[in-house]
């Protein structure tokens, strides 16, 4: 992508056209941070982490990082913040990167590093870890943490309930002992919440404190003590008010509303979780002629499985049977089905559209390419996009202003009336509480993911859809984009090829995985015997060659052909010609619709293709793409160089043989090839074959931003009118505590509303 003069925040990994810091808050905030001392390792409860057998069942070698944990009650944007300041803790940590929506970290740690130090460090910093092997589910760590936080909010209910009934009698204008009795009777009560339901919140005010960073659980903490200690003294004293009901009621909802937004996010922010497409799956493993059925979680690498017609792949495979036939959608978005040969590798996710087709496991689902790509998608999906640092650097900025207005209005307000002050600032600070604010942001895009996944569109990460917008330049590859991207034999010369003939190419081409290989086996029987096939060779761009029966046979690719927009082969045996083969590839039936529905948008389209000067020609007269604006015989670097010279870029093409130009783009799009190589170099993979992905795209992108335009004016405007009424005496601490959480909800309907 295009970011020559884009950095990234040191602090909140912001972009910014700042050398270091995006603004002067974060720069302040950091220096703070990096004062941390690093921790020792003496006494550590997680030593046995460092024993070999441990490090390699938590080590996932094939990702961008070494290890996994999941951190029970990670529930902010702070605690993203200091989480991913661990390198600053223990310095053998080269990176850590938080999944908010999965409550997980990343950590890449350096040769000769510490994994019991790494979890120590996160337990120090107020989080349970647990690290994750790569067949963990983190649905039994979700259960668990859920429990926990059930049982406060338990607790803090029957606590807070109870203590209303005591209070209503003096409320009603019960006096004397009974009325002291009742009012150490609410003391007794508020105990529990104090001492087990808000311990969450002491974790995250020391955390503040400790490490000066912002945190949200401070000016709860400080809200709920300074309530209870008020109500105490006066308690104490005989006379006053007293807040245990309200202090109660308020915790009770507060939790109550974080745990409504922990399962909001665990169900809208969590992976996608593909694997769940094979959680009810069975399959037949076929032991030394013995049948057993087995459950998806049950299948090992060597394992021999027997698949009925329409069974998905548990993971990558080898082929046994003679020939199968495969759906091959989800890894290349074509809907034609492909036929392979014994002895080639299938892959996880793909469909076999056969009966009784005999594969052999390669490898365990977790190191299979989708296993692999699930992993990548699920970690880099919520990309800390512009605009969620900036609603984190705002709920941050909302903290600190509310706390110190609250503040100040106590101090102003408490010559006037001490009571009625503190009744204020507690509303103030408990009904302006940013959480939906900092929350709102995350949920819109994992909404947004959610929804390009269950259209056929894969996304790297959330910030696709900021740049999706800026988009005014769209550069098309010409096959498998334009047109078909999938091969079929139009005719041949001579016109009918022998039995024997077909037999000898099929064997030439059993195990090619060009696309020419696959059109032959679609068009011609496969029969049940190959010819044999010594010294086989496949020479990239060029052919396949080997001997049969002793005779060289060669498979070239011709220059000529008797229509431009045909492709053909010839077939040498011993210097002979025997037979050319003619192939087309059509346009496809949407695509100038599609280019004459960007242009009425205002879009300039272009067409970059390796192939013919007059077969890119005719494509662009045919979708009604300017001449100018089409370029043919291109090599890669050409298409790349083309790309720079534009700005605000989307290009189109395939994963594989453009991803020079899809890295330069501002948004690249693959539509063919591999997934996984093509989300290597593109930002975005269409599993659907055709373009109408690409305008689903666009129109999530805009929802996207409706999205997160709406809900940050509902965040503001609540937050200040609320704010407001709160100073002004007309919410009391009570009604606050339970406007809070009202908040978050208008926040998620308002998400859910938007992606309908």
């Amino acid at each position: 992508m295009s970011t020559a003069t884009l950095h990234e925040c040191a602090y909140c990994r912001a972009g910014t056209t700042e050398p270091v810091y995006c603004c002067s808050a974060c720069e302040m905030l950091d220096l703070h941070v990096r004062q941390m001392p690093v921790l020792g390792e003496k006494q550590n409860p997680f030593a046995y982490l460092d024993q070999p057998e441990f490090r390699k069942l938590y080590s996932h070698p094939q990702q961008g990082f070494n290890y996994l944990f999941f951190a029970e009650g990670l529930h902010c944007s702070s605690c993203v913040h200091l989480l991913e300041k661990l390198p600053e803790f223990y310095d053998r940590i080269e990176s850590a990167r938080v999944n908010f929506g999965q409550s997980t970290v990343t950590i890449k740690l350096a040769e000769g590093g510490s994994l019991a130090q790494v979890a120590h460090v996160i337990a120090e910093l107020g989080y349970k870890p647990s690290p994750l092997a790569a067949q963990d589910n983190l649905a039994e760590r979700y259960q668990s943490e859920n429990r926990s936080f059930l049982k406060r909010i338990a607790v803090a209910g029957f606590c807070a309930g109870n203590t209303m009934l005591f209070v209503i009698p003096v409320y009603a204008g019960l006096a004397g002992s009974w009325a002291t009795v009742f009012n150490w009777l609410s003391f007794a009560l508020f105990l529990p919440i104090l001492l087990y339901s808000a311990q969450p919140f002491y974790k995250g005010a020391w955390n503040s404190l400790k490490y000066k960073v912002i945190n949200v659980d401070l000016p709860i903490t400080i809200a709920m003590l300074s309530g209870f200690a008020l109500s105490t003294a006066n308690l104490i004293r005989g006379n006053g008010d007293i807040y245990f009901d309200s202090t109660a009621s308020f915790m009770f909802f507060i939790l109550s509303a974080r745990y409504l937004l922990k399962r909001v996010q665990q169900n809208y922010l969590s992976p996608s979780r593909m694997k769940s497409f094979f959680q009810m799956e069975k399959y037949e493993r076929v032991d030394g002629g013995k049948a057993a059925v087995i459950p998806w979680s049950s299948v090992k690498s060597g394992d021999v499985l027997k698949l009925k017609q329409g069974q998905s792949l548990p993971s990558d495979a080898t082929l046994m049977s003679s020939h199968a036939t495969l759906d091959m959608s989800l890894f290349n978005g074509e809907s034609l089905p492909k036929v392979f040969s014994s002895g080639m590798t299938l892959f996880a996710g793909t469909k076999v559209l056969d009966d009784g087709v005999l594969i052999r496991m390669n490898v365990n689902f977790a190191e299979s390419k989708l296993g692999q790509l699930l992993q990548q998608l699920d970690q880099g999906a919520l990309q800390k996009s512009r605009f969620i640092a900036l609603t984190d650097r705002l709920a941050q900025y909302l903290i600190i202003t509310v706390f110190s207005i609250a503040v100040l209005f106590f101090l102003a307000y408490a010559s006037v009336d001490m009571s009625e002050a503190f009744n204020r600032s507690l509303a103030l600070i408990v009904l302006a509480c940013p959480c939906a604010l900092a929350f709102g942001s995350p949920l819109t895009f994992g909404l947004a993911l959610k929804k390009s996944q269950r259209l056929g569109i894969l996304l790297k990460d959330a910030t696709s859809l900021e740049r999706m917008l800026e988009v005014k330049n769209i550069f098309f590859d010409k096959t498998g984009t334009l047109t078909e991207g999938h091969l079929s034999l139009s005719h041949s010369e001579p016109a009918i090829i022998s039995p024997r003939l077909q037999a000898c190419i099929l064997a030439l081409e059993a195990r090619s995985y060009h696309p020419l290989a696959f059109a032959l086996r679609k068009a011609w029987p496969h029969p049940e015997s190959l010819p044999v096939v010594e010294q086989a060779q496949e020479i990239l761009g060029k052919g396949v060659k080997g001997l049969i029966d002793g005779k060289l046979y060669e498979i070239r690719h011709l220059s000529e052909s008797t229509h431009e927009d045909e492709t053909a082969i010839e077939v040498i045996c011993e210097g002979q010609s025997l037979c050319r083969l003619y192939f087309l590839d059509e346009l496809r039936a949407d695509s100038a619709q599609a280019v004459q529905e960007l242009k009425k948008r205002g879009m300039n389209c272009f067409l970059l293709s390796g192939d013919k000067k007059s077969r890119v020609y005719q494509a662009a007269a045919q979708c009604g793409i300017a001449k100018e604006n089409a370029h043919g015989e291109l090599f890669p670097e050409d298409k790349k160089e083309i790309l720079i010279r534009h700005k605000n870029t989307c290009m189109i093409g395939d994963g594989a043989n453009d991803s020079l130009s899809l890295q330069a783009a501002d948004v690249g799009i693959a539509v063919k090839g591999s997934v996984d190589l093509s989300l290597n170099s593109a930002d975005v993979y269409f599993t659907r074959g055709g373009l109408s992905p690409f305008f689903d795209l666009m129109q999530i992108s805009l929802q996207t931003q409706n999205v997160l335009k709406r809900n940050l004016g509902i965040s503001l405007v609540y937050n200040t009118v609320g704010g407001l009424l709160a100073l002004a005496g007309f919410i009391d601490p009570l009604m606050a505590a339970i406007l809070m959480p009202i908040s978050s909800i208008v926040i998620i309907l308002s998400s859910l509303w938007g992606f309908r």
